[in-house]
């Protein structure tokens, strides 16, 4: 929990916050960062998926998504902000 006095008046915010890792094999790894702030009034998650398939050449998923919790809201776990799925591949071209 965080106070701040600014010139154009003061809050409170509590921010939670877990990060997690998890190694499939040398080359591949899972991880996530799961965040809630009471001033913004959102539970967001980012989880990404790697996987280097040969040396220097790598594959990410991403999927990140970002939801309204306001408490006065009736269906507050239902209004979604942001959802978005990236998929990226690099390739080492070696001549």
């Amino acid at each position: 929990m965080s106070w701040a006095d600014l010139p154009a008046g003061s809050f409170r915010t509590e921010l939670v916050r877990s990060r997690f890792n998890y190694s499939f094999t040398r080359g591949m790894f899972f991880s996530g960062l799961v965040q809630y702030s009471s001033s913004g009034a959102s539970l967001s998650s980012n989880l990404r998926l790697r996987w280097e398939y040969s040396p220097g050449s790598e594959l990410f998923v991403v999927y990140p998504e970002d939801q309204n919790t306001e408490p006065l809201r009736v269906d507050r776990f239902a209004a979604l902000r942001s959802r978005g799925l990236v998929v990226k591949t690099t390739r080492l071209f070696r001549f």
